[in-house]
């Protein structure tokens, strides 16, 4: 019998009758004392593939009220349209009542067969091999091990590694390299697709790289599934376009190993001050 992945069973959810499902917060995907964004997409996915007959999120919109906490939560769907090639579901999860994310997704079913027409290639990165693991966010301000970034291997270009560790006078705001879920978590999600929410919100805010860490919270984030990941690591381009005024954007792309564009995101979020080491 396979073993289920922490993934896997840290975002099941559980019918609770007229479109509402129950779920448990997993304390491994917090940053700090708040739930990793890309986590609770994936939770919400999770709800929302269960009430539409097609099976991918291809089209995904998330406005991020209040941080979430650890333990149980509810998850509320409601279906807009249903089609025969588009079923849209809208989101809503909540703790004691109180809505923390709420999300519109478009589902429909990809062919993994599909030959794209056009799709941009992966930008030059060594191979996983020759890349480095480095996560600002590995310690909180007083050295205790956080969970998050405990749950991925993520590994970045020797350029980027310069550049997020403080070790490069070049700040420009794009990161490259891999993400996967951990193998200590038992590797690759039984369904990479579900995977995808959470890797496009995984990534450090790439405004790291213009001093530290900081604290960096996602106001509104859409993502796109642009085809159907093989198992297995992601390649990865993080970027920001403008960062001032207390905001940033950030886009990033995803590629499996066969080298398919499978995922697009952009996403607005607030530059907050850098967190102390």
């Amino acid at each position: 019998m396979e073993c289920m992945t922490r993934f896997d069973s840290a975002t099941e959810v559980a019918p609770a009758g007229a479109g509402r499902y129950t779920t448990a917060l997993d304390a491994g995907y917090l940053i700090g004392t708040a739930m990793n964004g890309g986590y609770l997409m994936a939770v919400m996915q999770r709800a929302a593939l269960a009430e539409s007959p097609l099976q991918h999120a291809v089209s995904s919109s998330f406005h991020f009220l209040r941080p979430a906490g650890e333990g149980p939560a509810e998850v509320e769907t409601t279906v807009l349209k249903s089609g025969r090639t588009v079923t849209t579901v809208q989101a809503v999860i909540r703790q004691n009542d109180t809505p923390l994310v709420t999300g519109v997704l478009a589902t429909a079913t990809l062919d993994p067969a599909a030959v794209p027409a056009f799709e941009e290639p992966v930008p030059a990165i060594p191979p996983i091999g020759e890349c480095r693991r480095f996560d600002p966010r590995a310690e909180s301000a007083g050295g205790a091990p956080q969970g998050f970034p405990q749950r991925l291997d993520t590994s970045f270009t020797p350029e980027s590694w310069a550049r997020l560790s403080g070790r490069s006078a070049d700040r420009v705001p794009e990161l490259l390299g891999y993400v996967g879920l951990s193998e200590a978590d038992g590797g690759p999600a039984a369904d990479p697709a579900l995977f995808l929410p959470l890797a496009v919100d995984a990534l450090p805010p790439v405004v790291t790289v213009l001093d530290s860490w900081r604290w960096a919270p996602t106001v509104e984030l859409t993502w796109h599934m642009r085809a159907v990941p093989e198992p297995g690591p992601l390649a990865f381009r993080s970027r920001a376009g403008a960062i001032g005024d207390g905001w940033f954007d950030e886009t990033v792309d995803l590629w499996d190993g066969k080298g398919r564009l499978v995922a697009q995101s952009r996403q607005m979020a607030r530059s907050g001050r850098p967190r102390a080491r």
